[in-house]
């Protein structure tokens, strides 16, 4: 009796040891699987952090290569605020180079505008003497106008570059001023036109009629005969007269403002 239950309370003793055993190596597992779990979901933030610091090092290669200095963060960064900066760096040479321009310039520009195409005032002050009138008459038909008004001939609205004034045709037409005859040629709109060179000036004679007094190269003094009144075909439906045209330059002036009143 007393053996078998010597016997016994070795089983039960072996019994609980082996539970013992048995739960440790099951938290022995369950630490691995823990351990093994915690790794898994802890790479991902490695990985970023290695391919965030990965980028940090390409954007800064990338500034270094480019010449873009401003802080980025992030890749998708490079790819909107590159550009711009490049662009923006652009305009800014561009802007340097239109200001050196504007300081290196004006005075050639200025000195080549005044050859070419002198304003208003400048234009007049070209025509150093007092013009005589074309004709007898001093009465003028239709005055000189850069906005445009309507002829009766053509039925529509123009600028009227030059100065009519009244001559009945066949009327003597005088040199305004000493000057050479540079230039006589047939206007489908003007009729027969005698150019003058006068220097810093021409005056076009228009509405000449096919008679006239002088020829190509011809050197005139005011007052001489340069032809008669003919018709002008732009403007027949008007009264008889003479179209003065005066061009300083390439700039159209109004006669009146240069002919002598007292002439």
């Amino acid at each position: 009796m007393k053996r078998y239950k010597h016997t016994r309370e070795k089983k039960a003793t072996e019994r609980v040891s082996f539970y013992i055993a048995l739960s440790v190596c099951m938290m022995a597992i369950g630490l691995a699987v823990w351990s093994a779990y915690s790794t898994f979901t802890e790479q991902p933030d490695e990985d970023e952090s290695y391919f965030s610091s990965l980028s940090s090092t390409t954007v800064a290669a990338a500034q270094e290569m480019t010449g873009v200095t401003e802080p980025v963060t992030e890749a998708e960064t490079v790819i909107e605020t590159e550009a711009p900066t490049i662009a923006s760096s652009t305009e800014a040479a561009e802007s340097k180079r239109s200001i050196m321009l504007s300081e290196t310039e004006p005075e050639d520009t200025a000195e080549a505008g005044e050859q070419s195409d002198p304003d208003g005032l400048q234009a007049v002050l070209k025509v150093e003497e007092d013009l005589i009138y074309p004709v007898k008459s001093h009465t003028v038909t239709k005055p000189y106008s850069e906005k445009s008004v309507y002829n009766k001939t053509m039925k529509d609205h123009r600028a009227h570059t030059g100065c009519d004034f009244a001559a009945e045709e066949g009327e003597n037409v005088y040199s305004m001023c000493p000057g050479k005859v540079k230039d006589i040629s047939v206007s489908e709109l003007y009729g027969v036109i005698i150019e003058v060179d006068c220097g810093d000036y021409s005056i076009y004679y228009c509405g000449l009629s096919s008679e006239f007094a002088v020829d190509k190269g011809d050197e005139l003094n005011t007052g001489d005969t340069i032809g008669k009144v003919g018709q002008i075909p732009s403007e027949s439906a008007d009264v008889s007269h003479i179209h003065i045209e005066i061009r300083v330059g390439s700039r159209l002036i109004d006669p009146l403002s240069v002919i002598d009143s007292e002439s």
